[in-house]
């Protein structure tokens, strides 16, 4: 059975925009190195990228943060009834 592709967007926060930053390369680099039973692979995506939480107006926190995407191949499960 061939693998499945899977997109996971991570976003990650810290004190400053460059902790964030450094935080988020440090999370990346770890999906990016993990093989296993189920996730087969991981491949880079986007980013990371630099962001700040504007959220709602009554919502905003103005925190820093950083995000990235990779594309995980996954073990297809089969679900029986």
């Amino acid at each position: 059975m061939a693998n499945s592709r899977v997109p996971l967007r991570v976003t990650v926060w810290h004190e400053d925009a460059d902790q964030a930053h450094d935080l988020a390369m440090l999370c990346q680099g770890l999906l990016l190195v993990h093989s296993g039973l189920v996730i087969r692979g991981v491949r880079p995506g986007t980013g990371p990228l630099a962001a700040v939480d504007e959220g709602a107006e009554r919502a905003a926190s103005g925190i820093d943060l950083s995000t990235f995407t990779v594309t995980a191949n996954v073990k297809p499960q089969v679900l029986s009834a």
